[in-house]
């Protein structure tokens, strides 16, 4: 019984301390002065992910990608702004900010494979989500090969 109860309490706090780390993550002051490291677009409104994409990587997350060398290392990070999609006279170009998404490197962040993930509005106030389930499911799923990281360095 002691057992089970010291397993319940270890249970409830892990998952405590994982939902705080998530939840501390602060968006980067001018992060846009970081590599760029790629821009996409996901014109479907109905997608989950839905926006023109502009991604930037600080140092520790640019040099790993551009040596290709995996695990990313503790405090690399990535943001990626969301932009609405407009169309307008045959271009195609990037809208009003939707949001912004942090991935950081912690290796402490065991059940999101050493990933903290955390999103913010377009004024960068952070924006609820479940780190697990709304991130790094997708993450897992397409890029565990590539330490959960959706791009690769192309020359």
């Amino acid at each position: 019984m002691k057992v089970l109860v010291i397993l319940l309490s270890l249970t409830v706090l892990g998952g405590a301390v994982y939902g705080k780390m998530h939840k501390k993550a602060k968006l980067p002051k001018n992060f846009r002065f970081w590599t760029h490291t790629k821009s996409m677009v996901i014109p479907d409104k109905s997608h989950g992910l839905y926006g023109f994409h502009n991604i930037y990587a600080n140092k520790k997350a640019y040099k790993t990608m551009i040596r290709s060398k995996k695990p990313y290392p503790n405090g690399a990070k990535f943001v990626v702004s969301f932009y609405d999609v407009v169309k307008k006279d045959g271009t195609t170009n990037q809208g009003k900010k939707l949001m912004d998404a942090l991935m950081v490197k912690d290796s402490s962040a065991k059940d999101t494979g050493g990933w903290i993930f955390a999103a913010f509005d377009d004024k960068g106030a952070p924006k609820p989500i479940n780190p697990k389930k709304d991130c790094f499911q997708c993450h897992a799923d397409q890029a565990k090969n590539n330490d959960y990281v959706f791009h690769k360095y192309i020359k």
